[in-house]
């Protein structure tokens, strides 16, 4: 009789264990191939401006994000080889809510248009430079927090006149850490002066504010439409869009080309995260080639490539450009 009762509360002892299992929300997160959607038939340029048609096809590639990640689903997503489970911290990181994240992703998909628009009509041949510095994020628990904020107009550092981030950058990096900083800032319709302290990122003099250059209108009217993708990570997809578009010459060549990559000012290439993920989505979509970011090539080492995809690494646009004009001239994969 002792060993039935025994036996009989081990087993509801089990069933409650699995039971709560099923409701245990892990610290991790799971990325999953996202949508990938041709950038050519998004460009809108308006003003007269000849645009032109491709045959080919311009994928910018994305990553789902699960984060409602249960015990038994995390047994299915280990055996699925193309999901990833992930530091929950890696996407969302700690302090920050999901609504803060989701503001971040779609302030960095702006700011990616906006950027492969000057880039590229740089790369067309037009002269566009920077007219103002904005401040685009304020880091937590950093000496600016409290002191600048999130669209501050930054017109001066210790009484020089900038109009550029590189500018306020090297102004800041002049000082040690421990030194303060004049700005004179622009917030809202008031201008005044803001003294922050200098900290130190790695051992190199900071503040804590992430800057955004701001340029005056394009002298072409270039729109991007996307929905319900966030991030900076279709920059180098955008760029080679706008250039394509504005050029008589088909960069795609009829071919399938998908790509990732955040893209600077300066044309390099940013790596980003969830490439491997990305990969999956560019195949399905019946890409053949894939442009990586150069330093995204550990990420994909040892990873499952997809049959009938090729990768090129990408360390800047014109590295990409080369590439598409001449697919056999020295290109590298990872």
């Amino acid at each position: 009789m002792r060993q039935r009762v025994t036996a009989s509360v081990g087993v509801v002892a089990l069933v409650a264990v699995v039971f709560a299992l099923n409701f245990y929300r892990l610290p991790v997160v799971a990325l999953t191939p996202g949508p990938a959607e041709d950038v050519l038939t998004r460009v809108k340029v308006r003003g007269g401006t000849p645009v032109y048609d491709s045959k080919g096809r311009l994928y910018l590639t994305s990553v789902g994000i699960d984060d409602d990640v249960r015990f038994y689903e995390a047994l299915l997503d280990f055996a699925n080889r193309d999901v990833q489970l992930r530091p929950r911290t890696e996407v969302f990181p700690e302090g920050e809510t999901s609504d803060e994240v989701d503001r971040r992703n779609v302030a960095d998909m702006v700011n990616s248009k906006s950027t492969a628009t000057v880039v590229a009509l740089r790369e067309l041949g037009y002269s566009i430079e920077p007219s103002g510095v904005e401040v685009d994020d304020v880091v937590a628990g950093t000496p600016a927090a409290g002191r600048l904020e999130t669209g501050d107009l930054i017109l001066a550092v210790d009484g020089h006149a900038v109009t550029s981030t590189d500018q306020v950058r090297t102004a800041i990096t002049r000082h040690r850490v421990g030194d303060r900083v004049d700005f004179r800032v622009e917030r809202g319709k008031t201008r005044s002066a803001v003294r922050v302290q200098v900290g130190a990122v790695e051992g190199e003099p900071r503040v804590g504010v992430v800057l955004r250059d701001r340029f005056p209108a394009p002298p072409v009217e270039v729109t991007i439409e996307t929905e319900n993708i966030g991030g900076p990570s279709a920059g180098l997809i955008f760029t080679l869009a706008i250039i394509d578009r504005l050029s008589a010459e088909d960069l795609t060549g009829g071919r399938r080309i998908a790509g990732t990559g955040e893209i600077a000012l300066d044309g390099e290439v940013l790596p980003i995260g969830g490439v491997v993920e990305k990969l999956v989505a560019a195949r399905r979509q019946g890409a053949t080639v894939f442009l990586v970011p150069r330093d995204n090539c550990p990420d994909i080492r040892g990873a499952r490539i997809p049959a009938g995809l090729r990768v090129v690494q990408v360390a800047t646009v014109d590295d990409a450009l080369r590439f598409l004009r001449q697919p056999a001239a020295g290109a590298t994969g990872c």
